[in-house]
């Protein structure tokens, strides 16, 4: 199982053969082995639209923070599908839960796949959140628990900022600017001098962006200021019989 960003993933070379090889670090321990035996799967970013391509298992991400079912399609909403396509879905996450709805999830569980099954009935449903880990940045990691009470400067170019922002709050980070654009922006060099002249005049700053900003960033990183910027860096939590339903259908697809 490979998980990076989808930057990372378009520069990776492809070997030019009939099965796309993907190493990576694996989310489930317990099944390393039984996948490293045979690494031929190809993970598709969005590849639920790609109607010209023969995928075996179907996973949509549906953001627990948005009421997809009060939305419509683009370019009324933000939905790339009409709901009626989660028929085709082999898995469903709802991602982004909050932790403590998980503690005690009936309540919320049964809301939520009520509306799902709607659509499809027989799709299994599962939960997850991102539970932040450490901060990282060239040169260093240091521990989300030592956020607590810094003064930061928060740059994303992300589609749910909030949820970046509620996590930083909630490791102690007290968000003193938000240098905020829109989902898939290209940083320009007056965007970098801009965060320049403001952590030269906030020292107190430390600067927190997300993985998938990190990476646009990085051609910056003669900027004199690149070392004081961190992305949160987070382990995904979600039940390990997510992983066991993949590898059943993985197993399935091998006979």
């Amino acid at each position: 199982m490979f998980h990076g960003n989808e930057e990372e993933i378009n520069a990776a070379s492809v070997p030019a053969t009939d099965d796309i090889e993907i190493s990576g670090k694996c989310a489930y321990k317990d099944v390393h082995d039984e996948f490293d035996r045979s690494k031929k799967i190809a993970i598709l970013d969005d590849g639920f639209t790609a109607l010209n391509v023969k995928k075996n298992i179907n996973i949509v991400l549906i953001d627990a923070n948005i009421d997809i079912f009060m939305q419509n399609v683009i370019p009324a909403g933000i939905l790339r599908e009409p709901l009626s396509a989660l028929k085709y879905a082999d898995i469903i996450v709802i991602n982004k839960c909050r932790p403590e709805l998980l503690a005690n999830p009936s309540e919320f569980k049964n809301e939520a796949e009520i509306k799902i099954k709607k659509y499809n009935k027989n799709c299994p449903v599962f939960y997850s959140y991102y539970k932040p880990d450490k901060l990282v940045s060239r040169n260093n990691a240091i521990p989300c628990e030592d956020l607590k009470g810094k003064k930061a400067a928060a740059v994303c170019a992300i589609g749910n900022p909030g949820y970046f922002y509620e996590n930083l709050t909630g490791c102690g980070a007290e968000i003193d600017y938000k240098m905020e654009f829109r989902d898939h922006y290209e940083y320009a060099e007056s965007n970098m001098k801009n965060l320049e002249s403001l952590m030269a005049q906030n020292k107190e700053y430390i600067a927190i962006t997300t993985l998938k900003d990190y990476v646009k960033l990085k051609r910056f990183n003669k900027s004199p200021i690149f070392d004081r910027i961190y992305y949160l860096d987070f382990e995904i939590v979600i039940d390990k019989a997510f992983f066991e339903y993949i590898y059943n259908i993985y197993k399935k697809n091998r006979t």
